[in-house]
């Protein structure tokens, strides 16, 4: 074949010849296409971000920098690659640097043009943010980058044997200003809004990914002016099969969606009145789920949001809600609805098919019952694409890695753009997590974002932060409506939820470091007929109640194929899918009569649609204990017989007095410790629990959370207790504040110039602070418990953090070593062959 004179992509037979190659021109163009392609869905984002409606002359500009984002690709290194043994690799984005900044590259023909452009247009941030579109800014851009960062790549450029890259540069330009004359015409600078030109850098990575597809876009012919129609028509089929286009939304009200009425609060949640981002807090199991999807459906009818991305706290809520949500989805669109993706890592899932990984990054999908076309199922193989979907289910972690410095962000921050962000079972636990969410609820906002957020335990002090008004005094924080629905600029206001209201029985027990006497007590209530679910602060204090509940009574344990187990996060992605459904299908809401126990950690805990008879659970601060208590009498039964009181049963330490928490002593299972540190809120939530033998919910929710957490009722709580309860409440403020500080530190600030955003080194992000965790690839597959085999884990940060040494080997069927370290994984999950009971 005749090579072009400069190439973008290349096609290779099996023994690495080069049989096609597409022209540098035709990518750039293919991609710009794409580009004008995507630009209706996020022209509101876009218009946010400026501050003011983007010009037709606006948009002609985006798409020649969006066409230009290849250019590079133009240097001598880079075209070397046509022979595959060429070594090292050249690259192609940050060389760009050399061409305009160089003084010896500046007066050439494409270096004077570009930096005209960067002048007339007001372009250069926009330019850096076109360059990075393999993920992350450039770091040859940066502001204070030394010029030895860029002149390296001088070399790329000189004019040799093999042509004069810079002229290559320069016959891009003249086809492209031939293709958009308006964007040289004389006009006002573009607008350079930090955050504008960070959406941008979002969207010229989509509109890469999009005109990259060589399905659509091939690499062979038609080149040149023959391609010109098939790149329109390939660009705007792209955009509608991925989800990326417009979607109208059909007619209908609530019962069409949800085949029930709406309740008060389910129909009020969808009002144009409360703000960018809008909170419910209302009990768990009161339908707030539905309220998120019918504001939606309604913001949707109103041209206020296109996407959803729907975020739990955890991956099993995250299964579970997905299917839930098709079943929403397909009763508001029919036959022709928008597949929902699952967005959590290790599982294809998209509308009702399931994708299996392929060699070379490609997904085979089964069919499902709507045969969606594949394209409609893409941002569901890769994490990095979750966030595009139209509709996504996922994990709150997901989320804010559009907030955190790693490869990526500006990608997910921006398509993100369009959609309602929910966020479900917000509380204020983690000083750490709360501080990224208010960045991310910032930056959406701020380029017309929406988000809900959905609560059962929200206090009132987190619930200003997060919707920035002033803190309430414990006094006005008590006498706040629940439920209720607020936003930004809006006080909480009453509203009607259902009518169901739960007492629940309290008995607090010494028995949280006695495992066989926990799982006793669990087994005896499953034998007179109770679904028992036993909630621990730790894995370890979890395997250990439930290898008991095993040994005593194999038969009612929680079990898959008959192997005994336990529910928590240490599992590898071949095992957790089959936990997170034989939990539903075992404690759901169809689940059967007859007594069971399931034992597992904070999994468990929130948002999941499970029911029990008794609930089982360590001493946690108080909004964390309702989240548990939520999953206790969920609905309505007649068959629970001497359990149809509710009824909840607080494990404490033996010795009552956690004083001793103070200084780090019997600081196990959670308490005083790396889950739960504050133990004054520990103290106030014991205190109050054992004052009272009964509550009722919701009706005494927004009470006990308040005089649990607030700083004033914590405060009276220290002082009455002691000098040395004092000095541990302020020294536990202070940690909390630290943790705040490092969201802070660690998150993306987007109102900064994009020249001066540094990214991280890694494309690892730490969502939750503490040590990163490792994904170990194992040499050859451990025998899983449950019957498929283990070929990756994850070894949290905690356990890893002190092994020497990175090699990984196989010891038999269910052990294996890192460095020098031996690790077991069997029906347990994870842990270290030689660890002992870190609770």
């Amino acid at each position: 074949m005749r090579e072009p004179v400069t190439w973008a992509k290349l096609e290779r037979d099996g023994e690495g010849r080069v049989v096609a190659a597409l022209p540098l021109i035709d990518h750039c163009l293919d991609v710009a296409a794409a580009f004008a392609a995507i630009l209706p869905a996020w022209m509101d984002a876009l218009t946010a971000a400026a501050g003011r409606v983007p010009t037709a002359q606006d948009i002609a500009r985006l798409t020649v920098l969006a066409a230009l984002h290849d250019l590079g690709k133009a240097n001598r290194g880079f075209q070397a690659r046509r022979d595959a043994r060429v070594r090292p690799i050249v690259g192609h984005t940050g060389a760009v640097a050399a061409l305009v900044k160089h003084s010896a590259l500046i007066g050439t023909a494409a270096g004077t043009a570009l930096r005209d452009m960067f002048v007339a247009w007001g372009s250069y941030q926009h330019f850096a943010a076109a360059l990075a579109h393999h993920g992350r800014p450039l770091e040859e851009f940066y502001a204070e980058a030394p010029s030895d960062r860029w002149s390296r790549h001088y070399p790329q450029w000189v004019t040799g044997d093999d042509g004069d890259p810079a002229a290559e540069v320069m016959r891009l330009i003249e086809v492209v200003r031939a293709r958009w004359p308006l964007a040289w015409e004389e006009g006002p600078p573009l607008p350079d809004a930090a955050r504008f030109v960070a959406l941008f850098a979002g969207l010229v990575t989509l509109a890469d990914w999009v005109g990259s597809d060589t399905t659509r876009f091939p690499v062979a012919a038609p080149h040149g002016a023959e391609r010109e129609a098939l790149r329109v028509a390939a660009a705007a089929d792209a955009v509608v099969a991925r989800g990326l286009a417009p979607l109208e939304t059909p007619p209908g009200d609530f019962l069409d969606a949800f085949g029930n009425p709406a309740y008060g609060f389910q129909a009020a949640a969808a009002a144009p009145d409360w703000g960018a981002v809008a909170l419910i807090e209302a009990e768990t199991g009161s339908g707030k789920t539905e309220a998120a999807l019918w504001r939606w459906l309604e913001m949707r009818r109103r041209g206020e949001v296109d996407g959803l991305f729907f975020a739990l706290p955890t991956r099993a809520a995250a299964v579970q809600l997905h299917a839930r949500v098709n079943t929403v989805i397909g009763r508001v669109w029919g036959d022709d609805a928008p597949p929902a993706i699952l967005a959590v890592p290790g599982y294809l899932r998209a509308g009702d098919a399931t994708g299996q990984a392929l060699p070379g990054f490609a997904v085979r999908w089964d069919a499902g019952d709507d045969a969606a076309p594949p394209d409609a199922r893409w941002a569901a193989e890769r994490a990095n694409r979750f966030l595009a979907a139209r509709v996504a289910v996922g994990t709150i972690d997901q989320a804010l890695l559009a907030a955190l410095p790693v490869k990526h962000a500006l990608f997910r921050a921006s398509v993100l753009a369009r959609s309602l962000l929910v966020v479900d079972e917000v509380h204020a636990s983690d000083a750490y997590m709360t501080g990224l969410l208010e960045r991310l609820l910032t930056h959406h906002v701020a380029v017309g974002g929406r988000a809900l957020l959905l609560s059962a335990t929200l206090g009132g002090e987190a619930r200003a932060r997060l919707l920035k008004a002033r803190p309430p005094s414990l006094e006005e924080a008590v006498v706040q409506p629940y439920p209720a629905l607020s936003g930004q600029g809006v006080a909480p206001r009453a509203a009607a939820g259902s009518a169901r209201s739960k007492r629940v029985t309290v008995e607090t027990a010494g028995l949280i470091a006695d495992a066989p006497a926990i799982a006793a007590r669990a087994v005896a209530a499953a034998r007179a007929g109770a679904a028992v679910l036993v909630v621990r602060n730790t894995v370890d204090g979890a395997v250990a109640v439930a290898r008991a509940v095993a040994a005593m009574a194999g038969e009612l344990a929680f079990a898959i194929d008959g192997v005994a187990t336990v529910h928590h996060g240490r599992f590898a992605a071949e095992d957790r899918k089959r936990l997170d459904e034989a939990v539903s299908d075992t404690f759901g809401k169809g689940r059967g009569a007859g007594g069971r126990v399931l034992v597992g950690t904070q999994t468990l805990e929130q948002s999941l649609d499970i029911d029990a008879d008794l609930l089982i659970a360590d001493l946690a601060p108080m909004d964390v204990l309702l989240q548990r208590i939520g999953r206790l009498h969920r609905h309505d039964r007649d068959d629970r017989g001497a359990f149809s009181e509710a009824r909840v049963v607080v494990l404490r330490p033996a010795v009552r007095d956690l004083g001793l928490l103070l200084e780090g002593k019997g600081a196990r299972h959670g308490l005083g410790g790396y889950v739960y540190p504050n133990v004054t809120q520990l103290e106030a939530t014991l205190a109050l629990l054992e004052r009272e033998a009964c509550i009722t919910i919701p009706q005494d929710n927004r009470r006990l959370v308040e005089q649990a957490l607030h700083r004033e009722a914590l405060k009276t709580v220290a002082r009455e207790r002691g000098a040395a309860w004092v000095n541990r409440l302020n020294a536990d403020r202070g940690g909390e504040s630290a943790k705040g500080d490092s969201a802070k530190i660690a998150a993306l600030d987007l109102s900064l110039r994009f020249t001066h955003l540094t990214f991280r080194e890694d494309e690892d992000a730490l969502t939750r602070l503490g040590a990163r965790d490792l994904l170990i690839d194992l040499p050859a597959p451990l025998a899983g418990p449950f019957g498929s085999p283990v070929t990756q884990v994850t070894i949290p940060g905690w356990m890893s953090h002190r092994i020497s040494g990175d090699a990984v080997a196989r010891v038999d069927e269910r052990r294996f070593t890192l460095g020098d370290w031996t690790f077991v994984y069997d029906q347990w999950g994870l842990r270290r062959d030689d660890a002992g009971d870190r609770t």
